[in-house]
């Protein structure tokens, strides 16, 4: 070998030892940081989650073991509060499906014979007439409270008009603010209550059903719609969506008492089911430690009031199309929770957690691939609704097989 041709071989060993000596020497490259809102999250699945301090439902669970025996001849009632995802009677449908199917039909329960917010239906009932009276709700601005269990009132207009329904029945319980009697067509009405209430009057009025057939009601001058009570007359379950759009929990501190106490004491409820959070989440004009304190007084309140068993849920899964909120959502929804979870445990309630039940934090990307969730990510589909009312009547079942 020639030096020159020596002279280029060092020279190139050289530089590559060089090369992979500074290569070694680098410091790793660090990972990109993910984009403001970018959250990668897991896949998740559906899970069993039983229901926290369940001894609270003994009355409940002992009033559906009475009806399955057949010595409950009253029935059992339960009036399921919430928002959106109420109001759409997906979810409290499956719910009342699968009870009654077990337990007995009681009727359809409670309903506004008309549209109080847009999407208002309710499940075995056809809404024909009256569908844009103007109503009020616990969520206008300018309610003053006068709101029947659906946190919602009608108004008769003033030129009149007729409700009209189709539905299964054998009695309808009419329940107005306001003078005079409402007229049923083609049905006697009888009076079951009055009851002054300062400048108002509440009234209740019970008219006949005789199965399926049209319910038609004008309503007095200047007197408010709360709801119609349609039973079967059978013993049986009565399964109540009270579900109001966009509600957030702390909005029942503006229902009057007076009139909240008298309408619970009407259907003599078994359970109550309190389920908010949604809208709450994304609050940041309360405290924590606040909203569990109010949370604690109002459960307190209404177990009180009604007499009856309380299940508080705990808000589902949520993310939103904005992904700048999602850090925020996130940490929202742990603080709502948790602060729901401890108002309901203080108040001596029961709690389930419905996002631990679809699966966790971000399960919502999860459903919506199996088409259980809708493109907003904050609600569900029909059979996604189906999916929680399953989820959640199992949990209610665990507990009733395990006190049998």
């Amino acid at each position: 070998m020639t030096f020159g041709r020596l002279g280029r071989t060092v020279a190139l060993l050289t530089l590559g030892c060089l090369a992979w000596g500074g290569h070694a020497r680098r410091k790793p490259r660090p990972r990109p940081r993910p984009r403001p809102g970018k959250v990668r999250l897991r896949e998740t699945t559906p899970s069993q989650v039983n229901i926290v301090n369940a001894l609270a439902l003994s009355p409940f669970l002992g009033a559906l073991g009475a009806l399955e025996h057949q010595s409950n001849g009253r029935g059992v009632r339960i009036l399921h509060f919430g928002d959106s995802h109420t109001a759409a009677d997906y979810w409290t449908g499956r719910l009342r499906q699968r009870l009654q199917a077990r337990f007995g039909d009681g009727g359809p329960g409670m309903i506004l014979p008309g549209r109080p917010w847009r999407g208002y239906h309710h499940e075995g009932v056809d809404l024909q007439e009256g569908l844009h009276w103007p109503a009020d709700s616990l969520r206008s601005k300018t309610c003053e409270g006068w709101v029947g269990l659906a946190g919602a009132a009608l108004q008769s207009p003033a030129e009149g008009g007729t409700f009209t329904l189709l539905a299964a029945y054998r009695e309808a319980r009419i329940q107005v603010l306001g003078s005079g009697k409402p007229a049923v067509l083609g049905a006697a009405v009888e009076p079951l209550l009055e009851q002054p209430m300062g400048e108002r009057t509440l009234r209740v009025f019970k008219a006949p059903g005789y199965g399926l057939e049209t319910l038609a009601i004008q309503l007095p001058q200047e007197s408010l719609l709360l709801g119609v009570d349609l039973r079967s007359g059978k013993p049986g379950v009565i399964y109540d969506e009270l579900g109001l759009n966009g509600a957030e929990l702390l909005d029942l501190e503006r229902w009057r008492p007076e009139l909240r106490r008298s309408l619970l004491a009407q259907v003599q409820p078994d359970l109550l089911v309190l389920a908010y959070g949604t809208n709450d989440m994304g609050r940041t004009d309360i405290s924590p430690e606040d909203y569990q304190e109010r949370a604690r007084r109002l459960f307190a309140a209404l177990k009180r009031e009604s007499g009856a068993s309380v299940l508080v849920v705990g808000p589902l899964d949520r993310m939103g199309r904005n992904r700048r909120q999602l850090p925020r959502l996130r940490e929202g929804a742990r603080w709502v929770t948790k602060a729901l979870r401890s108002a309901a445990l203080a108040s001596g309630c029961a709690f389930w957690d419905a996002r631990q039940a679809m699966g966790g934090e971000g399960s919502l990307l999860s459903w919506k691939r199996r088409g259980l969730a809708q493109k907003d990510l904050v609600h569900l589909t029909g059979p996604g609704y189906e999916k929680l009312g399953d989820l959640m009547v199992e949990a209610l079942l665990r507990e009733y097989r395990a006190g049998e």
